[in-house]
C-alpha cells in the first residue's frame, strides 16, 4: 500500500488500484500529468487488457477533481463515485482503514517497471524519487 498515495497520483504516470478491502470492490485508473502545471488527467481502466483499455474520466485541476466536456464517464458511475470519494478523504487526510491504493509496479512519475524492493514499497525509482523529494 503507497505511504503517500496523493502524491504518487499526481507524480506524473501514474497507475494504481483503489480498493475497499472489506467489499473487495476495486477500480484500478491512470493519472497523467498535463503539460500545464496543476491539471492531471484521470482515466479508468474498464476492460480486460490492463494496458489500453482507459478511459478519460475527468481532471484534477490542482486538488479539485471534476468532470470535463470529453468526460466519458459520469457522476453515476461507480468508477467515479470510487475515486471522487477517495480524492476527498486524501485531502483532508482521513482515507478510513478499509480502502487501500495500490501501485502497479511502476514508478510513480516515470512509469518505469520498479524492480529494488524500496522503490517497489514507494512507488518511486530512485532517481523519480529524488527529483519529486520521496
Amino acid at each position: 500500500m503507497l505511504q503517500n498515495p496523493a502524491k504518487y497520483i499526481k507524480a506524473g504516470k501514474a497507475i494504481f488500484t483503489i480498493q475497499n478491502v472489506e467489499t473487495g470492490n476495486r477500480f484500478t485508473y491512470k493519472a497523467k500529468k498535463a503539460d500545464n502545471d496543476d491539471v492531471w488527467f484521470i482515466s479508468v481502466l474498464n476492460g480486460p487488457d490492463n494496458y489500453s483499455n482507459y478511459q478519460y474520466m475527468g481532471c484534477l485541476f490542482g486538488d479539485d477533481f471534476r468532470l470535463t466536456k470529453k468526460s466519458k464517464i459520469t457522476r453515476d458511475a461507480p468508477s467515479y463515485k470510487a475515486f471522487a470519494w477517495t480524492w476527498t478523504r486524501l485531502q483532508q487526510n482521513n482515507l478510513p482503514f478499509n480502502v487501500e491504493i495500490h501501485h502497479e509496479g511502476r514508478c510513480g512519475r516515470c512509469g518505469r517497471r520498479l524492480t529494488v524492493p524500496s522503490s517497489i514499497e514507494t512507488g518511486y525509482g530512485e532517481e523519480c524519487a529524488k527529483i519529486i523529494g520521496s
